[in-house]
């Protein structure tokens, strides 16, 4: 169920994207609605219409918004122009490749500067930047992607977009011919084809589905659709990728989630097949979720994952995956992985009792698990 504080949140949310006159239930307590903007990472896109004697809050988290807007601008650029002096080709994925789509886009939070380049020039990238001072910060613990640091800046060089289990890099890669440049504040950029781009868009709140899906990656999806997706375009260009992808039943979902709750002004048919129980239960784990699920309480998200993951890999399966990755001794002596399992069983059993002495609430992560998992089974996203 939606509170009148997140219909609060919701209605500036519209008046800002769509230019229409927020209509704000009675009794908002305005306090929350700005921890429900940080929370979601939209403060400076839903402050232009808080009620005048309350805006005085939003003012700092606005002004940080933009700083941190042209920081990234500033350095993203200063790395695009390294790669292509050393003939690197590379796109902006995500990011100023979404805020691009937005009435403001300086308005838009961000986070970091994500950037891909073909595999085969991966190695040479990763050196140009170590030459150039960018500080080496992580693998994430695969090499899909690196992060790096510089003046305060991440920026993580990708040569491989998907996850495994979710492969639209061949698509992204066919598209490397027909990259275009866009401009943002004499800023430009390198960016994929449209409906390219537009499915990493929507892949990327698949991804963040699994864990934390906050409005802001609802609102690049939006924008994305409001700029290129008529009916015209979803049947003749989108709808196929979007279906080779698995990604058909989100993307109908989400869209008619954004006319209902979000205010997409669009007089498009192509989302009217969506069934009405999964999109509001979409908007309420939203909601529930928070940006990169900042509202989940620590103790929810273990046993979520635990439930999920048993449930969409077997239970004995998951527990020796899990077993193989946690136990260092099965790794160096293979006759161990065998026994990989009942490690797995017995660091939970040792975890959980730890857990319950704390007080953590192991069943409601349980049940939140099983509630996101049977969701995501309805949008066709478990794999």
């Amino acid at each position: 169920m939606i509170n009148i504080n997140q219909q609060a949140l919701l209605e500036l949310l519209k008046a800002s994207l769509f230019d229409t006159e927020p209509s704000f239930p009675e009794g908002v307590d305005w306090d929350a609605v700005l921890q429900e903007a940080k929370d979601q990472t939209v403060v400076a896109l839903a402050a232009p219409h808080v009620p005048s004697q309350e805006s005085g809050k939003w003012q700092v988290p606005v002004a940080q918004n933009t700083a941190i807007f042209l920081n990234l601008l500033n350095e993203q650029t200063k790395l695009i122009q390294l790669c292509q002096a050393a003939d690197i080709p590379l796109v902006i994925l995500k990011g100023f490749a979404a805020a691009m789509y937005y009435p403001a886009p300086l308005r838009r939070s961000m986070g970091d500067v994500d950037f891909l380049v073909p595999p085969e020039y991966f190695e040479q990238a990763r050196a140009l930047m170590e030459e150039n001072e960018y500080e080496f910060h992580s693998d994430h613990g695969t090499d899909r992607d690196y992060s790096y640091t510089k003046r305060g800046v991440v920026l993580e060089l990708h040569h491989r977009y998907s996850d495994e289990k979710w492969d639209i890099d061949p698509l992204i890669l066919k598209s490397f011919p027909a990259i275009g440049t866009r401009e943002l504040f004499h800023h430009q950029f390198p960016v994929l084809p449209e409906m390219v781009n537009g499915l990493i868009l929507l892949d990327h709140v698949r991804h963040h589905l699994q864990g934390g899906l906050g409005i802001r990656q609802i609102i690049d999806w939006m924008m994305f659709v409001h700029a290129h997706l008529s009916d015209e375009n979803w049947k003749s260009s989108f709808s196929e990728l979007a279906r080779q992808a698995g990604l058909e039943t989100l993307a109908v979902t989400m869209t008619s989630m954004c006319k209902q709750y979000f205010g997409l002004p669009d007089l498009i048919t192509w989302c009217d097949s969506a069934d009405e129980a999964t999109t509001r239960e979409l908007l309420e784990a939203v909601l529930n979720y928070g940006n990169f699920g900042s509202k989940l309480t620590e103790e929810i998200q273990p046993s979520e994952y635990i439930t999920i993951s048993a449930r969409r890999m077997g239970l004995f399966r998951f527990l020796q995956t899990r077993g193989e990755e946690n136990w260092k001794n099965s790794q160096n002596h293979p006759f161990l992985r065998h026994f990989a399992w009942m490690y797995q069983i017995y660091r939970y059993i040792t975890r959980g009792t730890a857990a319950l002495f704390r007080g953590e609430n192991i069943a409601k992560g349980m049940s939140s698990g099983t509630e996101k998992y049977d969701l995501l089974e309805r949008l066709g996203l478990n794999r």
